[in-house]
């Protein structure tokens, strides 16, 4: 088990690397220091900082076999973890759009509701769209064609980040098992 988890970490920090390696390269430290509300550098060093150095006290656990030790590498990687998920939800846009996808406009106006909402004569308002029977027949006589729906493309660069959150359950799931072990 012990020797697992070394694997399933080895790898979780390899994905990870790999991430912070091609955000580096391609300038997000810079990017982020110039933005509004930007990540924090320290949160995304202090996850790698921690990770690594949970992975280095894991490894002194597989050559001790101490449990003070497993359970202090299984807390740094819990606080790892952490630092993780807050790196994830700051980043993650909310709401996700998809590329070249349209969002009308909000309105933020509130809306207007009439004191009266009977007209003159006591009747209501005409409504502002009518379904007519002429549109009703033309859809029965010629349906809506929608077709398929387009094939869902992955790609590579959202595959590694969950591909490294999933490794990093996982390596905790297997760190907390050797630990009681």
């Amino acid at each position: 088990m012990r020797f697992a988890t070394l694997i399933s970490w080895l790898l979780t920090a390899s994905l990870g690397a790999f991430m912070l390696r091609t955000w580096l390269a391609r300038g997000g430290l810079g990017r982020e220091r110039a933005r509004v509300g930007g990540l924090p550098p320290p949160l995304i060093f202090g996850h790698a900082g921690l990770a690594l150095s949970g992975l280095l006290i894991w490894s002194g656990f597989v050559a001790t076999g101490t449990r003070a030790v497993a359970w202090t590498a299984v807390g740094l990687l819990m606080v790892a973890i952490s630092l993780g998920l807050c790196t994830v939800t700051l980043w993650t846009p909310y709401p996700a759009r998809r590329p070249g996808e349209w969002r009308a406009p909000t309105d933020e106006s509130p809306v207007v509701v009439p004191d009266n909402p009977a007209g003159v004569d006591g009747s209501p308002d005409e409504p502002e769209s009518l379904v007519t029977d002429e549109m009703i027949a033309q859809l029965l006589a010629e349906p809506l064609r929608t077709g398929r729906p387009p094939p869902i493309s992955l790609n590579p660069e959202v595959l590694v980040p969950i591909a490294h959150g999933f490794a990093a359950i996982g390596t905790f799931v297997l760190a907390v098992m050797a630990a009681t072990m």
